[in-house]
């Protein structure tokens, strides 16, 4: 019984290595607020770096104040494993 307790207490368990990519990530560029030119193009490349290492690329770039990067994945869903899909 007291094990029981423990199990359900711990939480629901998450298979290691099943991730999701999603096909598109958009996201605010809150260091990119109130810049424009040459420091608005750092802060969005900065945060393209940032979603390149997990094989993103920048797919499009929504004006506003902050503006909104989208990204795409480049992952091969045929390569992920099934429950990463």
């Amino acid at each position: 019984m007291t094990f029981l307790m423990l199990v359900l207490l711990a939480g629901p368990v998450h298979p290691i290595g099943m991730t999701a990519m999603k096909p598109v990530v958009c996201k605010a560029v809150d260091d990119a607020k109130g810049k424009s030119g040459a420091e608005l193009a750092q802060a969005v490349e900065a945060e393209a770096l940032k979603f390149a290492r997990s094989n993103y690329a920048l797919s499009a770039l929504l004006p506003g104040d902050p503006p909104i990067a989208c990204f795409r994945s480049m992952a091969d869903p045929s390569n992920l494993p099934r429950g990463a899909r």
